[in-house]
């Protein structure tokens, strides 16, 4: 009667795991497989093989790489070239490279056109005696209008009118020098500028820093972008965030590589995953600060970040391919020294192509490979 029933009920299991769950009530519990077990006799498990792995206590961490990227403040490399035509010749200095202060970056060579400064020279030379004259005819004209308003009687109406007149004419007069004046110097210095023409000369660097240049430089016009100096030490790099692998806190690994090549290994931490330290920064990305050695001169351009997105201790890994399904349960089959069986198991989360296990005491069991 015993095997009749237990016949039954694998028959039942059968026809359920064949036509699907349609038939069969599915249970919202954990299902207990122990009622399903394939037994065998100990004198046959001894004859029959079987592939197993031993099931053992393991811990598992993920890990992924990405490039860090030095962020600091920078200063442009302007061209001051108010006058003439700039004939871009060659850089002075080499790419990311520290610089001083005052260190010559690019040179140049003015040029002027011939006509144009003829031209210029005969412009300043009329305007300033123009303005002399007209300096001298209006001073001497205030002095009649001032001599004029003298002889009013004092006190009267209209010797305050005489005199809130004057005051206006003189007002509007000085507005007058000052812009004409103000046209003469500007002139002049142009004027003062033809001297270099066909001259070399350079543009240098504003800061001591690491100047990075942008080859492409075809021409060159006043306040033109010739380079870019950055601070030559930081200890903030930025990392691209998009997933949310990084957490305020966070202690990440990573590396870098010296000019002559040697590599280091360094710590950082992670300073915020928003824009809300004080320098241009985007969000979508991590703020780390890495601990560079006090004296370190130049800071790498870039760290090569190791971080660990998943850390497990103390875990039970188990091939995703051993374990079956079956009316809302998992189990593994495994075999022991009284014949095969079938065991629930509780899935944690998966590992790359494991199922990750907290029961530890599963340690030890000789999972079959079907």
């Amino acid at each position: 009667m015993h095997n009749i029933k237990r016949r039954c009920a694998l028959l039942g299991l059968a026809i359920c795991m064949t036509f699907g769950m349609a038939g069969c009530k599915k249970s919202t519990d954990t299902v207990d497989i122990s009622n399903y077990l394939k037994e065998i006799e100990p004198d046959k498990v001894g004859k029959t093989s079987y592939e197993t792995i031993e099931l053992e206590v393991t811990n598992y961490s993920e890990r992924f790489g990405a490039i860090a990227s030095a962020k600091c403040e920078e200063t442009p490399v302007v061209a001051d070239i108010p006058y003439g035509t700039a004939i871009p010749l060659n850089f002075l200095s080499n790419n990311n490279t520290l610089v001083k202060k005052g260190a010559k970056l690019y040179q140049y060579r003015l040029e002027f056109d011939e006509v144009y400064m003829a031209t210029k020279r005969i412009e300043l030379t009329r305007k300033t005696e123009r303005f002399e004259e007209y300096k001298k005819k209006e001073e001497e004209r205030l002095a009649e209008v001032l001599k004029a308003a003298a002889q009013l009687p004092e006190g009267s109406e209209a010797l305050a009118e005489a005199i809130k007149s004057y005051e206006k004419q003189v007002k509007a007069y000085n507005r007058q020098v000052e812009d004409t004046q103000e046209e003469i110097d500007e002139l002049a210095k142009e004027v003062a500028a033809f001297d270099n023409n066909g001259k070399m000369l350079t543009i240098d660097a504003p800061e001591a820093g690491i100047v990075s240049f942008d080859y492409r430089i075809y021409r060159i016009n006043d306040q033109s972008e010739i380079a870019r100096i950055r601070n030559p030490h930081t200890n903030i790099y930025a990392v691209a965030d998009q997933y949310g692998d990084f957490m305020v806190g966070q202690t990440v690994l990573g590396d870098y590589s010296e000019p002559n090549g040697e590599k280091h290994e360094i710590v950082g931490h992670v300073l915020s995953v928003d824009s809300v330290l004080p320098l241009n920064l985007s969000s979508d990305s991590a703020y780390i600060w890495f601990d560079f050695p006090e004296d370190m001169a130049v800071t790498p351009d870039s760290v090569h970040v190791i971080v660990e997105t998943i850390s497990l201790k103390n875990i039970i890994l188990i091939p995703q391919n051993l374990v079956r399904h079956f009316n809302g349960a998992d189990y593994i089959e495994i075999l022991t020294d009284d014949g095969i069986s079938r065991k629930n198991i509780e899935i944690l989360t998966e590992a790359g192509t494991n199922y990750v296990v907290l029961d530890t005491s599963l340690a030890g069991l000789k999972v079959i490979k079907r």
